[in-house]
């Protein structure tokens, strides 16, 4: 969809924005991990084993009311979606059928869209391999006036599926996370959000420090973020090595011994964007210099920058906890 989604009751997720195509994978998913990424123009993506996916834009729904055969409340608890009727609790399949109202906001006009779950999924350890919760995907179509018919909301993911997972609190266009007490984030298996949620960052999970900012900054970290301001600096299918530094019982993304052959440090990252970076991951990126200075580092006397290692960013903000490296993309 590419109108942002914005709600003001039970539901919630990101502003939907124009998407672009996934790269197909054999998925495989799990903490202390290993391995390269990839990413692109869509907050989407997927996590496999040794090569991560990534992306650009955020893609995700916020709704602003909710009804199964009459009004339904709406909360997230650990990855599932649960629906609350007077004393009755409904999750799981009962939750098929349930009809998401959101008010649409493109430009200066204001609608409302409707949403339909039409298929809830327990997902397999791909998701969730600690079965730390209960990861449910919701498959969710849109009511498309013009053709008078119901479409799928959410793009199909490497699985081919059109997908959503709940996570706990909303997100603006700027990429910028709040929390809510009657809203959270839908989203798809496409985005980032959902995307770092495989990587490991389960915002609910406990025993690693704070898994709600590190999930933020993830998002930050695959758009390639730099300032922090919702736009991206990056292409679909750019490859990088994405770690973490969080306490015992992690690292959940481990760096490994040595970096990719041919790769180099680019940034450390918290939820506001880079806190420095050495170098755009896409060279001929030119904008960077204007749009935030303060996060390029002017290079030193020999010609590196101040920001190249895990210790120089730590000498910015000792509570930086995300680091990445790519090749020299031009």
């Amino acid at each position: 969809m590419n109108s942002a989604i914005a709600g003001t009751a039970l539901l919630g997720a990101m502003a939907a924005c124009t998407i672009d195509p996934t790269v197909s994978s054999t998925e495989q998913a799990g903490t202390n991990m290993q391995g390269t990424n990839m990413q692109g123009t869509n907050m989407q993506g997927t996590n496999m084993q040794g090569t991560n996916m990534q992306g650009m834009s955020m893609v995700g729904f916020q709704f602003s009311g909710a009804s199964l055969n009459g009004p339904i409340d709406l909360r997230v608890e650990r990855g599932e979606l649960v629906g609350q009727r007077g004393a009755n609790t409904l999750r799981g399949t009962a939750l098929v059928g349930a009809h998401l109202y959101a008010q649409v906001h493109d430009a200066t006009i204001t609608t409302t869209a409707e949403y339909r779950i039409t298929a809830v999924t327990a997902e397999s350890s791909s998701y969730d391999p600690t079965r730390t919760g209960s990861t449910y995907l919701y498959t969710l179509e849109q009511w498309v006036a013009d053709t008078s018919s119901w479409q799928a909301a959410c793009p199909a993911d490497s699985d081919g599926r059109h997908v959503a997972i709940p996570v706990s609190g909303v997100f603006d266009d700027r990429g910028d996370r709040s929390d809510s007490t009657t809203l959270f984030t839908f989203g798809c298996t496409t985005g980032v959000i959902a995307k770092c949620y495989r990587w490991g960052y389960r915002p609910w999970v406990t025993g690693y420090g704070d898994l709600v900012d590190m999930h933020w900054t993830c998002t930050r970290l695959a758009r390639a973020d730099y300032c922090g301001d919702g736009t991206p600096h990056t292409h679909d299918g750019t490859l990088i090595n994405v770690w973490d530094t969080l306490p015992p019982p992690g690292p959940i993304q481990k760096h490994g011994l040595l970096a990719p052959l041919g790769m180099l440090f680019e940034a450390g990252w918290n939820a506001h964007g880079a806190v420095c970076l050495s170098r755009a991951r896409w060279l001929l990126d030119d904008t960077l210099a204007s749009a935030c200075p303060d996060r390029l580092v002017p290079p030193g006397l020999l010609g590196e920058t101040v920001c190249d290692t895990v210790a120089d960013v730590l000498g910015y903000d000792p509570n930086a906890k995300l680091f990445n490296e790519s090749y020299l993309n031009l």
